[in-house]
Formats: structure tokens, C-alpha cells, sequence
């Protein structure tokens, strides 16, 4: 499998295409096969490590495969093709591209982040041109665009503080990355703080606090380590699916070796809260969050993932959030075509399609500086 070919993360996703022909879409939606089950049951395993084998086959027989939607078991799929031709330590990179990591860019995408600096007079001592590893020259430029933008905007703003606190567990030579200022900077750690800031927006609202935060669909872990940076007594569970979770774990364990990060994804309802009290980060699979405490978390999380499900597993999720949390922040395109979907789209502005309830209490709900075709909202319950 090509790696050019790896990248579907953003395929479909904005106002689902009109180019497509009708018969197109009706066989991506009722004729395509997703069943993971069924590929995974026949893949030679030779490159899958014992550790993720163990995770897949946990997954593959628990409720949560229920929670996982087409999108992302076609993406799936394609991830364990690249594993099993290169094996995991270096498929786990190119992966990493499928999270929130942009090669690309249109007007739609940073028109209110070139509008935040337009003014602005910079001093560009930066190799724009490094070839990224695992990047297409041409996604390597893209990329570093995107990076040095994203670095004026955020250093311009509040949380900027807490840039250093981040950059301090950037050590790999892997991660793409430039260097500006003297600091390996990521598009990971800015995009994080960006988010952080809002997070931090909502928190401000929740009242006899337990710090702890919960998130679904962590990616590589990005916003987990920027929050763990800055936040240092806090409880982190994050609910996700293999490869990504096995990804994000070993991540975390580098990114902060003096914490307990560890799985629970095989431990028993009644275990879940010891398991949480344990750990700094506790990895669980996406169906055990019905049995997580009801508002033992100060917030919830969805970042960029539930414009990729299908309407009832979001129901599902947002009706847990509300339960186990107090408080619940999600980032989502403003407009989506439900990939693998026969023309189902979904919208920020219509409360309906993502399950928002009128008696919850709106903190925002705003365009993103960068992506521009982003929203995100934060909610106390």
C-alpha cells in the first residue's frame, strides 16, 4: 500500500462531495464492506506487536465495535495494511498524519488565521523548506506553512505562556516539526494550546471540581499532552480505539514517563473508578464510559471526531457526556458530510444534529482561528 494513499482522514468531509455520482455514493454507503472483524480475522499478524494484538482483540469483541463507525473502520483497515507492510514503530508516524495534522490548505481553511496576522511584520529564520519525514515535498511545504502561521497566532495570544511547558517533551527527531525561536515547534502543540484556551474557557464555569477530564478520540494524544503539561493534578481518561490508542498511550509514556499511563479497557465495570483513582492516564475502550461515575469529570471532550459517526453513536456519546460530566467542549467542521453516507450532512448551527439539548448552558459556540472551516463549542450541563 503507497503511503500517498493513507491519508483519508479529511475525504468527503466538507459538504459531503456534490461531484460524486449518485451510484458512487450509494456503493461507499450500502455496498462498500467495513467489516474489521472479517480483515482482521485474515491478515498475516507478523508486524502486529503482541501489545496491540492483545488491544485489536479486545476491541474486535467488545460493545465498542458497535460505537465505531464506518469512516473509521475503513480507516482502520488501511492502518493495519501500512503496519503489517512496514510493521508498527514505522507505520505509527505516518499514521500520525491521519490526527489533526494538516499538508494541505485552501481559503477555507486559514482565512480567519491570515486575517489574525495579516499586520503583523515577521522575521522569518526558519527552514521552511525541510522535507518532513514520511511528507510528500509538497505536503512538507503545505505543512510547514501551516505551522509557522499557526505559531504567530498563538504566540500572540494569552496562552503562549504555557509554550514552553510543551516544547520541553518534544525530543523526537521523528515528529514533524520546525525550529523556530530555538524551540522545536509542532502544529500537535498549537493546535493544542488554541484548544486548551477554550477548554480553560468552559472549566472556568464548573463549580467543586474534581480534576478530571475525559476524552473520546484522542488521535496520537496532542491535547492530552498539552494538557497534562499544564494541569499537573489531574485524572485523564481517554476512550479510543486500536491502532490510535495503543499510539496515544505510547506517546504519553514518553511524553511523561514519571506518570502512570495505563490501559483498562480489559477491567470490569465495578474496577473502572479504582482503576481511574490509580492512574494519571487510564486508556478505556468508548462503551465504558456508561459505566463511568455519573459527574465524576469536570469536562468532556470530542475533538474533530463526531462529524465522522454515524447519528446514533453520537447520540450515545452526548447522552453518557451529560451524564458522567459536568461539562462538555467539541470541535466539529461546520459543515459535514457524514462520510461513507448516502448525502447525509451535518451542521453546528442546527442543534438536532448533534444532539445539543436547550437546557444546557451555552459558554460559545465560534469559528475557529485556524481551522477557519471549524467550529467549536463549550457547554455546561
Amino acid at each position: 500500500m503507497a503511503e500517498a494513499n493513507i491519508n483519508l482522514r479529511y475525504e468527503n468531509m466538507e459538504l459531503q462531495s456534490k461531484t460524486k455520482s449518485l451510484w458512487s455514493s450509494f456503493k461507499n454507503a450500502y455496498l462498500k464492506s467495513y467489516n474489521l472483524k472479517k480483515f482482521y480475522k485474515k491478515i498475516d499478524k507478523k508486524n502486529i506487536p503482541s501489545e496491540l494484538n492483545e488491544t485489536f482483540n479486545h476491541f474486535l469483541n467488545s460493545q465498542s465495535y458497535e460505537w465505531c463507525s464506518n469512516f473509521w473502520k475503513r480507516l482502520v483497515i488501511n492502518h493495519l495494511k501500512l503496519i503489517t507492510s512496514k510493521n508498527f514503530d514505522k507505520s505509527d508516524t505516518i499514521i500520525g498524519k491521519e490526527f489533526f495534522t494538516f499538508t494541505y490548505f485552501n481559503d477555507s481553511l486559514i482565512r480567519d488565521a491570515c486575517k489574525f496576522i495579516e499586520n503583523n511584520e515577521i522575521n522569518l529564520k526558519v527552514n521552511i523548506f525541510k522535507k518532513q519525514q514520511n511528507f510528500s515535498y509538497e505536503e512538507s511545504i503545505n505543512h510547514n506553512i501551516l505551522l509557522y502561521l499557526l505559531y504567530e497566532i498563538v504566540r500572540n495570544k494569552d496562552v503562549f505562556k504555557y509554550f514552553d511547558e510543551l516544547v520541553k517533551k518534544n525530543k523526537s527527531k521523528n515528529i514533524p516539526a520546525l525550529q523556530i525561536d530555538n524551540k522545536i515547534v509542532s502544529q500537535d502543540d498549537l493546535n493544542s494550546l488554541l484548544e486548551f484556551e477554550k477548554i480553560t474557557a468552559v472549566l472556568e464555569y464548573v463549580k467543586n471540581q474534581n480534576n478530571r477530564i475525559l476524552e473520546i478520540g484522542s488521535g496520537s494524544g496532542r491535547t492530552a499532552k498539552a494538557i497534562l503539561s499544564i494541569k499537573k493534578d489531574i485524572k485523564y481518561v481517554i476512550a479510543d480505539i486500536p491502532p490510535a490508542i495503543n499510539i496515544s498511550h505510547n506517546n504519553l509514556k514518553k511524553f511523561f514517563p514519571e506518570k502512570k499511563v495505563n490501559f483498562a479497557y480489559n477491567k470490569n465495570p465495578e474496577e473502572l473508578d479504582t482503576e481511574i483513582m490509580k492512574n494519571d492516564v487510564t486508556y478505556i475502550f468508548p462503551h465504558q464510559i456508561e459505566s463511568l461515575t455519573k459527574k465524576s469529570f469536570d469536562i468532556a471532550l470530542a475533538i474533530d471526531c463526531l462529524h465522522e459517526m454515524e447519528k446514533k453513536i453520537v447520540k450515545k456519546y452526548i447522552h453518557n457526556f451529560e451524564n458522567i460530566s459536568k461539562s462538555f467542549y467539541f470541535k466539529v467542521w461546520e459543515y459535514a458530510g457524514l462520510p461513507n453516507s448516502f448525502y447525509k450532512y451535518y451542521s453546528i448551527h442546527k442543534k438536532e444534529d448533534y444532539f445539543i439539548q436547550d437546557h444546557w448552558n451555552e459558554i460559545f459556540k465560534e469559528r475557529c482561528i485556524f481551522p477557519s472551516n471549524y467550529y467549536q463549542a463549550g457547554y455546561i450541563f
